[in-house]
C-alpha cells in the first residue's frame, strides 16, 4: 500500500470558489512544486512523509488571479 493525494492522481477534483469574485478556482499542483529550483523533481512521497501525508495544492482564480491554498490528506490505495 501507498499514500496517494487524490487530486495529483486525478481520482477526485477540488471545488473551491473564489472568495473574491465567486468564481471555480483551478488546481495549479502542489506548492512544493514551485518551492526551490529542483523540487518538480522531488520524489513525492517523501514530500508527503514530512508533511504526514498532506499534500497542499495551489489555487488560482481564473478571472481576478487571486491564489489560495488547499491542504489535501493524501489516501492508502
Amino acid at each position: 500500500m501507498e499514500q496517494v493525494c487524490p487530486l495529483c492522481n486525478g481520482m477526485e477534483e477540488i471545488h473551491v470558489r473564489c472568495s473574491r469574485c465567486d468564481v471555480q478556482m483551478s488546481d495549479s499542483g502542489m506548492v512544493s512544486d514551485y518551492v526551490g529550483p529542483y523540487s518538480p523533481y522531488e520524489l513525492t512521497a517523501h514530500v508527503k512523509q514530512e508533511n504526514d501525508g498532506r499534500c497542499t495544492h495551489l489555487l488560482n482564480c481564473p478571472q481576478c488571479g487571486r491564489a489560495s491554498y488547499a491542504i489535501v490528506q493524501s489516501e492508502w490505495i
